[in-house]
């Protein structure tokens, strides 16, 4: 007998419930793959400007400092929110023989009560709240301002790092052409075997150091993604390690600083802040009113009658002077903190600007003095050694000289990119100078 014509009509079999569940888990696998978002992968290398935009949009620390100003913004929420009435239901039974007070056996009250704000109270509340959120919003940008700087600062040790291992890569080349120059001289008879050894421990010295720049760089860029929040991120330089061109001008940085500086509008912002405060806190001493309406009704027999009023706190002995106080003393806090501030970032402008000219001056004199003269060094000591008219240790002592000046500039210039980025930073101008910048 066929077992299939035994199964209820409609009823599927196992092969088909497990077709339709492989089907089924298939599509949800889909649809879960389709609603994942999908994260772009970060780039191998990278310019200023373009990490700049992976701190704003991916780096878990300005996402963090971001949050600060949605719990703040919570606050002009619960600022606009008006107080809630209040209902009071009462009842009143007879327990005495004799009814002295109503016909009834039994009086009910319902009553109503709805606050009224009529001294400005909510509208302070609002303006104050949106203030503090003004003011943590310059204080976030202010941070971020310090993220960047950071950020930059590694970029540039990023750029330096690998102009120190290009220099070294190219010595290193130069180490083995000598290698080999001094090896067919030593065939031919006229250099020592000395000569052959020294030359080979310059070069592994030479090769020793360059693997050191190389875990240098790949410390420097894993720090880079330390301070980003992003791990297992390794990012190279694009771009050129040379000065900024930032002008060593203290009045002018001022100027820009006055108007651009982040902490200096911080504090700007905390002080209206604590003024709109202390607005509130004027508005908060006058009492509450509260609008009272209601009925009373009794049973057996049934009565009713209307009832109305108003009750308020009379401000005796507490009429708001404790909150006007703390709000005065936070208005106060914040003038001198932006005093205070403001002298700091003059201090600070006028150090950064005295160091980025010393720095640019010692640049200057390196280039006329000592870097112009390198190619000249380099032909000199190949022609004498090859010539017979220096020995081996002038020619390696010319080569170990070419790569230390080289070396030096590029440590010179890097002081310098970082004295203007301290020169902007102080000057509340290092992320328009970023954005600012042409690719490389």
């Amino acid at each position: 007998m066929n077992r299939s014509l035994l199964r209820p009509a409609g009823r599927p079999g196992r092969r088909a419930i497990l077709a339709g569940a492989i089907l089924l888990l298939a599509t949800s696998g889909h649809a879960v793959a389709a609603a994942r978002p999908e994260t772009s992968p970060l780039p191998r290398a990278v310019t200023i400007q373009q990490l700049l935009d992976i701190a704003r949009e991916k780096s878990p620390r300005y996402a963090a400092l971001r949050q600060r100003v949605e719990l703040v913004r919570a606050d002009v929420v619960a600022a606009g929110v008006m107080p809630n009435p209040r209902i009071n239901f009462g009842n009143y039974g007879l327990i005495s023989q004799t009814n002295t007070m109503y016909d009834g056996k039994v009086q009910r009250e319902v009553v109503l009560e709805v606050p009224v704000l009529i001294s400005g109270q909510r509208g302070a509340r609002i303006e104050a709240a949106e203030k503090q959120v003004e003011a943590t919003e310059a204080g976030v940008e202010a941070d971020f301002s310090g993220l960047a700087y950071d950020i930059w600062r590694l970029f540039v040790k990023l750029l330096a790092d690998r102009e120190r291992i290009a220099i070294l890569e190219e010595t290193h080349r130069e180490m083995q052409h000598l290698t080999d120059l001094v090896t067919g001289r030593e065939q031919a008879g006229t250099a020592s075997h000395f000569d052959v050894l020294r030359i080979s421990l310059e070069t592994r010295d030479i090769e020793a150091q360059l693997e050191n720049e190389r875990n240098e760089q790949l410390g420097t860029a894993g720090e880079l993604g330390v301070v980003l929040g992003l791990p297992d991120w390794n990012p190279e330089a694009l771009g050129n390690l040379k000065p900024l061109g930032v002008p060593a001008n203290a009045e002018k940085l001022w100027e820009e600083a006055e108007h651009s500086n982040p902490e200096l509008e911080t504090a700007r912002r905390g002080e209206v802040a604590a003024d709109a405060g202390l607005e509130k806190a004027r508005s908060e001493r006058w009492p509450v009113p509260t609008i009272m309406f209601g009925s009373a009704f009794t049973e057996s027999p049934y009565g009713h009658a209307l009832f109305g009023g108003f009750s308020m706190e009379l401000p005796v002995f507490d009429y708001g002077q404790g909150g006007m106080a703390r709000a005065a003393s936070e208005k106060e806090k914040a003038a001198v903190e932006r005093q205070a501030i403001a002298s700091q970032t003059r201090v600070a402008i006028d150090r950064a600007t005295a160091l980025l000219a010393r720095r640019q001056d010692t640049r200057g004199k390196f280039e006329r003095d000592v870097l112009a003269r390198l190619p000249d060094l380099k032909a000199m000591g190949e022609a004498a050694y090859q010539y017979g008219k220096g020995t081996l240790l002038e020619l390696l002592d010319a080569t170990r000289s070419r790569t230390e000046v080289r070396l030096t500039y590029v440590d010179l210039c890097r002081a310098e990119t970082e004295a203007e980025l301290d020169a902007l930073k102080a000057s509340g101008l290092l992320i328009r100078t970023i954005a600012s910048r042409p690719p490389p």
